[in-house]
Formats: structure tokens, C-alpha cells, sequence
């Protein structure tokens, strides 16, 4: 009889030992398998040659929370100083370009030149302002087309992003949560790409267009309107933003609350109502649940590091253009050249208009996966 039960507890001893080992093998093939079955794998293939290459230079190739957790400060800030080195080679050369029309505007002016009875100042006042016209006007254009197509990027990267997300947290016990980020998140994903396409170029190049208009013809003074277009453009997207961040919290935090609810439920039927092995089984529950989170948050995590990617090229070329046009501003001042600066105040309006857009799209993108990650549960 005590050899029977010494058996017995051996047995048990090696059995609970072993557990562990079993469990966590189990643990990463069920990972493997949901991130195929899932469609996370593939989201890396959603994304522009140019975002994957950065992501794969700092070791991101798909959605695997190991390639996540394995960036380094030194890789990020090293990708983000080449994508501005890349971002400064034009506006360099525009600035030098027109500093030197800056320059012999200032040196025809100082020569006090006259044609018959008439100074020529204004003559060579209105040349130069033409001149820096062609010089910094269809760069701008350039970017606004571009900052368009990288918002309608974002928006479908966004729209591929959302039902792998939404099935992931299905499988992890939040079909509440699943349906409200699911209808939130493809709403704003079709508005920012319908605001991107068919709004925002043809609103910036009129906006860009009565800008320059303004700052070249005094008898025009259209300053007012394009201030208070400028500022309208702000306030809605800020407005709209805080709506649609409040939303989500909104609805997160109440599907939350019944998603919890009706996981501790059938943890707590399993627990109770299965015999023998029920404590086994919401346990085991609990651990799938677990592992269905942890892809949830590096699925997440990889969201917004595309998203940043997606966007952070054009906004530092956005930056930068500004920042010349700063420092051309502050010469043109030194020299009272008040055409070529009005010129360029209003090139400076439209880049700042630009970058509000493009910070108010990136931050829906960003900000609702954040609050799908703290709301949701993800860590």
C-alpha cells in the first residue's frame, strides 16, 4: 500500500512539473497560429515600400511582438534622422535660391535706380516677388499632393487594420468593444481618405492661390479671408478630433464594462459546472485569452509605428519648408523687403494650415489605437 502511494505521488509530482513546459509550447503555437489565421502577418504588405523599409531597418518585419519589443531608442532616433536628412535637400536649395533674389532686390534698391521721373523700386520689387513665386510655389504644391496621398494611405492602411482587430478582440471575449471600435474606426477611416481626396488639394491649392494673390497685389487685400480660413480649418479639425476621440472613449469604457462582465461569467461556469477538471479549464481559458490579448497588443503597437512611419516623412518635409521660409521671412525683413516677405508669410500660412491636417489625421489614427490598447485591455 505505501509503495502504491508513493507511486502515486510521484507520478503527480512529475506530472505538475511538466506542466509548465507543455503549457508554454502549447502557449506560442496557439500565438503562431492565431497570427496567420488572423490575417496580422499580412498587414506588414498593406503598408508603402518606403514604411517597410524603414520598419525593416530597426528589425520590424511583421506584426510578432518579439520584432516589437526588440527596437532600441538609438535605431528609432537614427531612422527618424535619416528620413530628415532625406526631407532637406529641396528646401535647402529653394532657401539659397532666394536669398540670392533677396539679396539683388536689395542691391537694385540700394543703387537707387530710376526709369525717366520713376523709381524703379517697385518695378524690380514686383519682378523679385514673381521670381521667388516660381521658386517656392510649386514645391508647395508638390507637397500638398503629397500630404493628400499619404493621408489616403493612412486611411487605407487604417481600413486593413480595423477587422483584424476587431476579429482579435471577438476571439478575446470583447464583442462589445469589437463592434463599436469596428464602426468608429471605418467611419473615420473613409472620412479622412473621402477629406483627403476630394477636399484637401483643392481646398489648399485655392487657399495657396488667394494667399499669393493677396501678398502680391496690394490693390487686393484678401489677408482677412485667408486668416479666417486658415483658423476655420484649425478649429474644425481640432473639433472634430475631440469629438471623435471622446467618442471612442466613450463607447470603449461601456463595452468594456459588459465584455468583462461576460468573460468573468463563463470563466466562472466553466469553474463551476464542469467537474472535475473545471478549475483546469478556466484556467486554460484564462491562458488563451491571455495569449489572444498579446497578439492584440503587437498588432497595436505595430499600428502605430507604421502610422508614425506613414506620416513622419511628409511632416518633416512640412517642418522644414517652414522653418526656410522662417529664416527667408527674417532676411527679407532685414532688407524692408515687404513684397517678398508678405510672399512668403503667406507660403508659411498654407504650410501651417498643411501640418495641422496631416497632426490631426495622424493623431486619430494613433490616439484611437492607444485608447483601444488601455481601454481594451491589451497589456
Amino acid at each position: 500500500m505505501k509503495k502504491i502511494v508513493c507511486l502515486a505521488v510521484l507520478l503527480l509530482l512529475v506530472t505538475a512539473f511538466s506542466m509548465p513546459v507543455h503549457a508554454a509550447s502549447k502557449q506560442d503555437d496557439y500565438y503562431s497560429r492565431q497570427l496567420q489565421e488572423s490575417g496580422a502577418a499580412d498587414l506588414a504588405d498593406k503598408l508603402p515600400n518606403d514604411t517597410r523599409k524603414a520598419l525593416e531597418e530597426m528589425g520590424i518585419e511583421d506584426t510578432n511582438w518579439e520584432n516589437i519589443t526588440s527596437i532600441t531608442p538609438k535605431s528609432l532616433f537614427d531612422q527618424i534622422l535619416s528620413v530628415v536628412a532625406g526631407k532637406t535637400g529641396e528646401p535647402f536649395r529653394a532657401a539659397v535660391s532666394v536669398i540670392a533674389v533677396m539679396l539683388l532686390c536689395a542691391l537694385l534698391n540700394g543703387m537707387k535706380l530710376s526709369f525717366g521721373e520713376k523709381s524703379l523700386g517697385g518695378v524690380i520689387g514686383m519682378v523679385s516677388t514673381l521670381c521667388i513665386c516660381v521658386i517656392v510655389v510649386n514645391p508647395i504644391v508638390s507637397c500638398i499632393s503629397s500630404a493628400a496621398a499619404v493621408i489616403k494611405t493612412a486611411a487605407g492602411f487604417l481600413l486593413a487594420c480595423v477587422p483584424v482587430l476587431a476579429g482579435i478582440m471577438i476571439v478575446a471575449g470583447q464583442p462589445a468593444a469589437a463592434g463599436s471600435y469596428n464602426l468608429l474606426m471605418m467611419a473615420a477611416g473613409n472620412v479622412i481618405s473621402l477629406l483627403s481626396s476630394n477636399i484637401l488639394v483643392p481646398m489648399m491649392n485655392i487657399f495657396l492661390a488667394l494667399s499669393i494673390v493677396s501678398a502680391i497685389s496690394p490693390n487686393i487685400n484678401l489677408n482677412g479671408l485667408c486668416e479666417a480660413f486658415s483658423k476655420a480649418v484649425k478649429w474644425i479639425m481640432g473639433f472634430c478630433m475631440t469629438i471623435f476621440t471622446g467618442l471612442l472613449t466613450m463607447h470603449g469604457i461601456v463595452a468594456t464594462a459588459l465584455d468583462t462582465t461576460g468573460t468573468r461569467a463563463a470563466r466562472f461556469v466553466v469553474s463551476s459546472f464542469v467537474p472535475v477538471v473545471g478549475s483546469a479549464l478556466g484556467e486554460a481559458l484564462h491562458t488563451i485569452n491571455g495569449c489572444v490579448k498579446m497578439l492584440k497588443s503587437g498588432v497595436s503597437a505595430f499600428g502605430l509605428l507604421a502610422g508614425l512611419f506613414v506620416f513622419l516623412p511628409i511632416l518633416i518635409e512640412c517642418l522644414v519648408w517652414l522653418l526656410t521660409l522662417q529664416i527667408c521671412i527674417g532676411i527679407g525683413d532685414i532688407f524692408e523687403l515687404k513684397e517678398i516677405s508678405s510672399l512668403l508669410k503667406a507660403s508659411g500660412d498654407v504650410i501651417e494650415t498643411l501640418i495641422s491636417i496631416i497632426l490631426c489625421c495622424m493623431m486619430i489614427l494613433m490616439v484611437s489605437t492607444v485608447i483601444l490598447l488601455i481601454i481594451g485591455g491589451g497589456s
